[in-house]
């Protein structure tokens, strides 16, 4: 077995303002013995939550932290320099881009390309909506939610493959209901972004955010092995959450050993 350390990048501040806002990054040293000292010209103008300074965002914004305003190069250098330190001195391999939709996907090439993680796997989190009719129904038709994913992995130029959420939305709906015509689209393929870049798709089950304690968008618990078996007999890069794997106990581990074995036995 060849295991690799991924890392999830994110970086949060770490005091307060003379008004209470999270908006300062401090740090005795950068990993180049420079000092790192960021505040309010480090966010984005249009955070006016966290009295951001900086350039307008160039991606969605995120109540629950500051965005960083990736248009200022002093700023793209120390994450550069934070990431290279990570790799060449921590061990890390490749990184998984936390609420990659917060930033253009421009950015995500240059981090990948700048350290040194071109030749490595790279996931960005690209949690995108999908379509709903009124009452509450999914709707059948999800393209327009796979084409923003093909749109990011287009804008970083395939440097970093994505989280396939809607695949996820699609078959935990499924396994719900009952309604496993929804897994195949109107030519017949996977609905989700392995119908139609698979070589881009990490497909997943849940992770800390959609089940854990959090349960932002959790999958069925009792379907949870079914959803397994979708991901593990399909195309795409499919993940299992430690969660599962771990701590769900010895039926749970043995069905999804029993799908692995599966997949590696038919060499996919």
């Amino acid at each position: 077995m060849h295991l690799l350390p991924y890392c999830s990048a994110c970086r949060c501040a770490d005091s307060q303002d003379e008004h209470g806002r999270w908006n300062n990054y401090h740090d005795d040293h950068d990993h180049e013995g420079h000092p790192i000292d960021w505040g309010q010209w480090a966010i984005t103008g249009n955070d006016h939550e966290f009295g951001g300074q900086g350039n307008p965002d160039t991606g969605d914004d995120f109540w629950g932290a500051p965005d960083l305003d990736h248009t200022n190069s002093h700023l793209r250098e120390a994450l550069t320099h934070w990431l290279q330190h990570l790799r060449e001195n921590v061990g890390f391999t490749g990184w998984r881009f936390d609420f990659a939709k917060g930033y253009a996907a421009k950015y995500i090439k240059e981090y990948v390309e700048n350290s040194g993680a071109t030749d490595n796997l790279n996931v960005g989190e690209m949690w995108v909506d999908l379509d709903w009719k009124d009452g509450g129904e999914l709707d059948y038709h999800q393209d327009a939610a796979r084409q923003r994913l093909c749109n990011w992995v287009d804008e970083c130029q395939a440097r970093s493959t994505v989280f396939d959420f809607v695949t996820k939305g699609i078959l935990q709906e499924a396994v719900r209901h009952c309604q496993y015509w929804r897994l195949a689209d109107g030519k017949k393929k996977a609905p989700g972004l392995i119908g139609w870049w698979p070589s881009k798709a990490v497909t997943f089950v849940d992770n800390h955010d959609t089940g854990s304690t959090q349960k932002h968008w959790p999958f069925p618990s009792d379907k949870v092995t079914q959803g397994y078996a979708y991901i593990l007999t399909h195309p795409g890069m499919p993940c299992i959450f430690w969660e599962h794997f771990f701590d769900w106990g010895d039926n749970a581990r043995n069905e999804i050993l029993a799908l692995l074995k599966v997949r590696k036995d038919a060499g996919l």
